[in-house]
């Protein structure tokens, strides 16, 4: 059964900007033949076996926590809204791009941007993941997870860009950061006279 919701807020003037909630889309095995459903979804016949109501609120607790870009697919049987993007899916592109090369276009861009605005120069290494939805108009929305890496670190940084992609139209970058650390903690550094306190961020690259 299709379970989709009626959207006022995409008739306003900048519904890009906005946080769009996971809502119900499909039950189990309603899915229409030709709709790929990602490999990476649990199945009908595994546990445990929540209703819509209680794995909508867990999708929406997911994506409020890390803004779209970390959801966890295998908890789900039902088909919402948000999606994981599948790399090998060209239907997401119009040839001869492809939906891997299209990420890293629109990977490349957003750290273009982010570098402009923060004076950095880190450099695209490869996109890890994406997430998406389909609005209501002909854009789709993308929460891609990339790394850059800056020319005096060794290590790449993970990034995430918010991007509004239509291929009549030119993309519109909502927002591109620096992934958040997980932790942070001090260490101090006996080389320093005065023994100061340096601060170690361990982020998850």
């Amino acid at each position: 059964m299709y379970m989709g919701h009626d959207l006022p807020d995409y008739c306003r003037s900048d519904w890009t900007t906005m946080d769009i909630k996971a809502y119900l889309l499909y039950e189990p095995g309603c899915e229409p033949r030709n709709m790929h459903i990602p490999c990476i979804r649990r199945g009908e016949d595994e546990g445990p076996y929540y209703t819509h109501e209680e794995e909508e609120r867990l999708i929406n607790k997911q994506f409020e926590e890390s803004k779209g870009f970390d959801i966890d697919f295998k908890q789900f049987r039902y088909v919402f809204n948000y999606k994981p993007l599948d790399f090998d899916d060209d239907e997401m592109a119009i040839e001869p791009e492809t939906t891997r090369e299209l990420m890293d276009r629109l990977s490349r861009e957003s750290l273009e941007k982010y570098n402009e605005k923060e004076a950095t120069h880190y450099e695209f290494v490869k996109v890890t993941k994406a997430n998406y939805y389909n609005s209501a108009t002909a854009a789709t929305v993308y929460f891609i997870t990339y790394q850059g890496k800056a020319p005096s670190y060794d290590e790449p940084r993970d990034f995430r860009a918010k991007v509004v992609h239509n291929y009549h139209t030119p993309a519109k970058y909502i927002s591109c950061e620096m992934k958040p650390c997980k932790n942070v903690h001090f260490i101090e550094n006996a080389e320093k006279e005065d023994v100061k306190r340096t601060k170690i961020d361990k982020c998850d690259i």
